[in-house]
């Protein structure tokens, strides 16, 4: 990531709409090269010849071949989202969970310590959202396939979501109360990064991030 990157937003809002199709086709072009089956059987998705690999993301099922990116239901799969699958095939890695929660800067390494983009972008709209709203967070995080798990501290929240298979994140939050504002703390799983390149990584919890706090 270069100095210009570190507090860009991941989710490519930020970049030029021509430079980001420049990058969408060149991620086209070289799906086609990728072994998608053997990708599906390191993860452990089912996959088929004529569909592909099927991938479960915000209760949807993406349909992942050489050809492209496709949805069951028919609906129009966003490129961003599309370059976030296809990055994920690509890395077609047979690694699970460590069973571990560490910060996004933990797993960008050095170049990312200083940027305020976990803050900003992902922990802070969470505390926005759910202020006072602590049970509307657990409907809507069961919504998303979440589950309580995982240690919060006293008077806290915390909530473990899969948001690609064995991608996994943790949630914890601290609703207001009379001298404290809300506040949330996003984690993932120590091994997100070998299922996954790290902006790759960013740019999924900020469309899962998303998803949520607009339920």
């Amino acid at each position: 990531m270069t100095e210009k990157s570190k507090n860009a937003d991941p989710a490519g809002e930020t970049a030029s709409f021509g430079g980001f199709q420049r990058i969408y086709q060149d991620l086209l072009e070289e799906m086609k090269t990728v072994d998608v089956r053997a990708a599906a059987q390191n993860l452990g998705l089912p996959h088929t010849e004529e569909e592909g690999v099927e991938v479960p993301f915000l209760g949807r099922t993406f349909l992942i071949s050489n050809r492209g990116a496709a949805s069951k239901d028919g609906e129009m799969v966003r490129e961003i989202m599309a370059s976030v699958l296809f990055h994920y095939i690509m890395c077609g890695s047979a690694a699970r969970p460590a069973g571990r929660f560490v910060t996004l800067s933990e797993l960008a390494g050095p170049l990312f310590k200083q940027s305020s983009y976990s803050g900003s972008a992902l922990e802070r709209p969470i505390a926005r959202r759910f202020a006072g709203k602590s049970d509307e967070l657990l409907s809507v995080a069961e919504s998303l396939g979440g589950r309580r798990e995982g240690e919060a501290g006293l008077g806290g929240i915390s909530l473990v979501f899969e948001t690609l298979p064995h991608i996994l994140m943790q949630i914890v939050f601290y609703d207001r109360d009379e001298e404290f504002p809300a506040r949330a703390i996003v984690l993932f799983d120590a091994n997100a990064t070998k299922l996954i390149d790290f902006e790759s990584l960013a740019v999924l919890a900020t469309i899962f991030i998303r998803d949520l706090v607009n339920r």
